[in-house]
């Protein structure tokens, strides 16, 4: 049984508590949270200890691992504490705000010889799961250049407004827009070249970043990428996420709308795969909740002591690095080589 620390109860973190509560082999041995009353009302309707913060956590507590889901600014700190008293991490992406604070997590992981994982999902949601075992299998050729988008409206699920301002958060650029960018690592390596646009958030250019971006990259072995990422919709439009990749045998498209925030996740939306000989195969995807099987993931390799081999930190640091250049070339209007 792997006893695992949940620190951070706000919207990702409950997200997550769901999910672990499934894990057999995994028992919520505590909670973190700086906010106390929900601190302390998770943990009692969870059978389990309640800590203010890690220094009181690490001090007073039996523990294997931490999971991170507090605001990203805050990730450092709490990895680089962790990994020092020994203790294996998971972290909810982005893994960070800058190369050098990726660069000491990943530092402070290698010396203490822990485990550690960057929480970006859609290595574990099933139809991108599908969609990159299709690509994998040669079946329609090799890929040539793969779209993507993640459009929101501007969050409101926050406690304040720490994910609206660049300086926490990263602005749309890197806490929304990173999981395509980390998608098309994940498809076709890192990017050699990246050229993005974007629309600065109106209410507050100076401080609050990209609220929406597109990004286009060439890829090392000659394919193209790119992605759209934003929450600068209003009213009712619902959370989007799409993908498309161009192969030389076919095409493969998915889309799904999922509520306001994904709160719809469960709902199947079928894979289309569109030959070149003219058929057309719909590919369905096994359901099951992506944050169960990252969770899953993460506690299996730690139980079983396997080297943490997908979304890895040094994983993490790669889709930041790429985000970062993304908002360069949007800022400065050039070119970014990597």
């Amino acid at each position: 049984m792997i006893k695992i620390a949940l620190i951070g109860i706000g919207y990702i973190g409950n997200a997550h508590l769901s999910a672990l509560k499934q894990i057999k082999n995994a028992q919520i041995a505590a909670i973190v949270d700086n906010h106390e009353e929900n601190g302390r009302k998770a943990a009692q309707e969870n059978n389990t200890k309640y800590f203010k913060n890690i220094d009181e956590l690490l001090k007073n507590s039996d523990i294997d691992c931490i999971d991170i889901c507090v605001p990203t600014f805050a990730h450092a700190e709490l990895a680089v504490k962790a990994a020092r008293a020994k203790k294996h991490v998971l972290c909810e992406k982005p893994l960070t705000l800058s190369l050098e604070d990726a660069d000491e997590m990943i530092k402070a992981v290698e010396e203490n010889k822990v485990k550690a994982m960057t929480g970006h999902v859609l290595r574990f949601w099933p139809e991108y799961v599908k969609i990159k075992e299709i690509i994998d299998s040669g079946y329609i050729g090799k890929p040539l250049n793969a779209f993507c988008e993640r459009l929101a409206v501007t969050p409101d699920w926050q406690v304040g407004a720490w994910d609206k301002s660049e300086k926490y958060s990263g602005g749309a650029a890197i806490d929304l827009h990173i999981h395509d960018l980390d998608l098309l690592i994940w498809l076709f390596g890192s990017p050699e070249t990246v050229k993005a646009s974007g629309i600065l958030t109106p209410e507050n250019p100076r401080e609050g970043g990209f609220s929406h971006i597109f990004t286009s990259a060439q890829f090392r072995n000659g394919e193209a990428g790119f992605a759209e990422g934003g929450w600068s919709f209003k009213g009712a439009f619902p959370f989007t996420m799409a993908v498309r990749v161009l192969c030389e045998k076919g095409t493969i498209e998915w889309i799904f709308r999922a509520g306001k925030n994904i709160e719809e996740r469960s709902q199947a939306a079928n894979i289309k795969l569109y030959c070149n000989d003219g058929s057309t195969e719909t590919i369905e995807a096994k359901q099951a909740d992506p944050f169960f099987n990252e969770l899953s993931y993460f506690i299996d390799c730690i139980e079983n002591d396997k080297p943490i081999e997908t979304a890895s930190f040094k994983d993490g640091r790669a889709s930041l690095e790429f985000a970062l250049a993304a908002i360069k070339s949007a800022r400065e209007n050039i070119v970014v080589k990597l």
